[in-house]
């Protein structure tokens, strides 16, 4: 229940700041940021109630690829700056705990729509991740 409560908060959060940083920017002028980001790929429900940020947690394998098949939205923490993808959560499912370069458009101070994403390994090589036509907008 409380996993249930704290992906409603993140959304609803995540909905408001978005439509009152829309009207923001369309008031004045802009306040969206194209950005490359790179961090860990987390399922923000279970990064919010118990701070998990790999794939297997809370004593269940691939919890973070079943929370995102099943509808919990990703993010991408950056340092201790969490991210909330405004995208398709089940696109990243398998990526989960891996470290990923996103690059897209934030808004407000963390809502971002991604336009491009890798996976990038322990030597630092990159891995293209197809996003193009996957999402919802």
């Amino acid at each position: 229940m409380k996993k249930f409560l704290a992906v409603l908060l993140a959304l609803g959060l995540a909905a408001v700041s978005t439509a009152a940083r829309a009207d923001d920017m369309k008031m004045d002028g802009g306040k969206a940021a194209k950005a490359t980001l790179t961090g860990t790929l987390v399922d923000v429900a279970c990064y919010l109630d118990d701070n998990d940020t790999g794939n297997d947690h809370g004593g269940m394998k691939a919890c973070g690829t079943e929370c995102l098949k099943g509808g919990s939205p990703a993010g991408l923490l950056v340092g201790k700056k969490l991210y909330i993808l405004a995208f398709p959560a089940g696109v990243f499912a398998t990526y989960v705990g891996q470290k990923m370069e996103l690059t897209g458009t934030v808004y407000g101070e963390t809502n971002l729509i991604p336009t491009k994403a890798a996976v990038v390994d322990k030597d630092g090589k990159k891995k293209d991740v197809n996003i193009k036509g996957k999402a919802m907008m």
